[in-house]
């Protein structure tokens, strides 16, 4: 009884709008129901939180039924699947339309059984929060910064208590105590004019924004464990260096953003000041102290909350309002600080944790200054995130503008590796373009890897061909690329601290490096890889993509992830939507062959 019933949440004849909708929209529901005897068909739905309201639709045409429905201004999630009511002569059936069990919109299943409850998500937003158009065009790197470059002969200002690798060569490595607590922290030595001395490199490579790993002082190498917001670690540099370096780059087309680590703070820092290295009285050191609010003791001063179990980590109440000052609030807050300075946005760590009132407050001060972007670490579809028990609202408008797009990675991956079909990986990409407003999936800063996963040539076992087409993937999917230091260079590496190798200058694999300048060239240089709508299908085994601004101006992208040649058969795509057929007939590629891991790009 498939085809008794028929919706799909992706086709524009069924659900009107496509998608994430403002919350002024009116949004045209339609079911084909070829079923005898119908009393009664309903679109039960309900805001997030909320009682189930139930619309009856209207019977318009053939087996058509139909209805509307307004948020009425409320922005948040709103969940909905379809009733049925049959009446025969001798009983009364009840059957159901749900979503996928996946979860993934378009086609759902008909069912007599409730408790197979699968509902669909239509997200409302206040209204389009776009990014910077300069930040939509771009194309990212991710500089962890101690691992880039050092523009010295030794490393400056070198911490207590930690070491210096031999080589740039040799391999990262953490000492730690039978806790498993590191204890002597290792560093490279790399520092922010060594990242200004690279400028011309990273320009020929098509760079144009740069998203530094944290900056300000810490006793680590990553730097997450904020020591002063309000200072460079002296390892790094100085103001002076920073503005230099950011002058330069713009001269040269980059804009610089920077990491925003306000979940918690280092306990060697001016505001913990655990170990005694800080003249401030720390509230470690007294109840007297300052920044005593900030934290939440449990019996003082040894037992407080930390980041995961991690005791170095002391977690800040993003309640008081003195940090809320420090932060953005204040007249020379932190954001006022450095963005008064010439950063041109912020990626939020740890978004999940940070209050979704706090973020607002940050993106309030960010809106001060002209075409700066606010970005989150989000690993999940940021659109229904849930994080210590509350929904979280990052995409409906004055908050974050784009996340960091995680679930793209895993598709890209899995796709490559032959762990997800083409069709699951169209499904798993449109499910994102659904839920996420159409301005967030343009904003999203897309990745192979960061800091926080494996490298992604090791990923895919070091097979090149599978590395060239991820690269490829990378730059035509919908949102922002951003590279990962040293992966055009050919890194491996497995978890931190693996992942984080510092650059293999004079030693970069010449193939693999071609292949990133020429997919970076092929982003920058197509107005449709940068801003065009996003359709993503399959073709049996092949995985495919249009990007389309209009007749004159689209591109279409279509991959083989398989060890073995594949031809090209159009009567093959998946999801079924003709009015992307007269591209791909003109694109010209049907009974074309696609080789082994190769792929086409018209």
């Amino acid at each position: 009884m498939a085809n008794v019933v028929q919706f799909d949440s992706w086709n524009e004849l069924y659900k009107r709008p496509f998608g994430a909708v403002n919350v002024e929209a009116t949004v045209d529901f339609r079911i084909d129901v070829a079923l005898p005897y119908v009393s009664k068909v309903e679109l039960k739905i309900h805001k997030d939180g909320m009682e189930e309201q139930s619309l009856e639709m209207v019977h318009t045409e053939d087996s058509a039924y139909t209805v509307s429905f307004k948020p009425h201004a409320a922005t948040g999630l709103y969940f909905y699947y379809f009733k049925i009511q049959q009446n025969f002569d001798t009983e009364a059936r009840t059957t159901y339309y749900f979503n996928n069990p996946d979860k993934y919109g378009g086609e759902g299943f008909f069912t007599e059984n409730y408790h197979e409850l699968s509902t669909y998500q239509l997200t409302c937003f206040e209204y389009a929060d776009n990014a910077p158009d300069w930040y939509q065009k771009a194309v990212f790197y991710h500089i962890f910064v101690d691992r880039f470059f050092n523009a010295d002969d030794h490393v400056r200002e070198p911490k207590p208590d930690s070491f210096i690798y031999a080589r740039n060569e040799d391999t990262p490595y953490y000492i730690k105590n039978d806790k498993g607590e590191i204890v002597r922290w290792e560093f490279f030595g790399g520092n922010l004019d060594g990242i200004t001395q690279k400028l011309t490199y990273l320009q020929n490579l098509g760079i144009t924004g740069l998203y530094l790993s944290p900056i300000f002082e810490a006793k680590s190498n990553h730097k997450y464990d904020t020591s002063d917001y309000k200072k460079i670690d002296p390892m790094f540099g100085d103001e002076s260096i920073l503005a230099e370096l950011i002058q330069k780059a713009g001269d040269m087309g980059m804009r610089v953003i920077l990491d925003g680590v306000f979940n918690h703070v280092g306990e060697d820092s001016v505001y913990f000041n655990r170990n005694g290295h800080f003249t401030s009285v720390g509230a470690y050191q007294s109840k007297d102290s300052p920044y005593y609010s900030w934290f939440t003791f449990h019996d003082f001063p040894d037992q407080y909350d930390t980041w995961w179990g991690v005791s170095n980590l002391p977690v800040v109440n993003k309640q008081d309002a003195d940090f809320k000052r420090l932060i953005y609030a204040g007249d020379d807050s932190v954001i006022d600080h450095w963005t008064s300075r010439g950063i041109s946005g912020w990626r939020l760590d740890v978004a999940d944790e940070l209050p979704d009132e706090f973020i607002a407050g940050i993106r309030k001060k960010l809106m001060k200054y002209p075409d700066r972007v606010l970005i989150g670490e989000v690993w999940e579809d940021a659109s229904n995130k849930i994080a210590y028990n509350k929904r979280r609202h990052y995409l409906e408008g004055g908050m974050l503008q784009g996340v960091m797009n995680y679930p793209f990675r895993h598709i890209i991956i899995d796709v490559i590796n032959g762990d997800m079909t083409a069709k699951q990986a169209a499904q798993r990409t449109m499910a994102i373009k659904e839920n996420y407003p159409a301005a967030a999936l343009a904003a999203n800063l897309n990745n192979i890897g960061t800091h926080d996963t494996e490298r992604i040539f090791t990923m895919l076992s070091e097979d090149k061909a599978k590395l060239r087409l991820a690269i490829y993937l990378l730059m035509v999917l919908p949102g922002v690329p951003c590279v990962y230091y040293g992966d055009e260079a050919g890194l491996t590496g497995g978890a931190d601290p693996d992942n984080r190798k510092f650059y293999p200058w004079g030693h970069e694999d010449a193939e693999i490096s071609d292949f990133y300048h020429a997919a970076i060239q092929l982003r920058n240089t197509n107005e449709a890889l940068q801003k065009g709508e996003y359709h993503p299908f399959s073709l049996g085994t092949l995985f495919g993509v249009i990007r389309y601004i209009d007749q004159d101006n689209w591109r279409v992208f279509v991959m083989n992830p398989t060890g073995e040649e594949q031809k090209v058969n159009l009567s093959d795509i998946y999801p079924e939507r003709a009015e992307w057929q007269p591209i791909l007939e003109s694109a010209n590629i049907n009974e074309s062959t696609i080789g082994p891991y190769e792929f086409f790009f018209v």
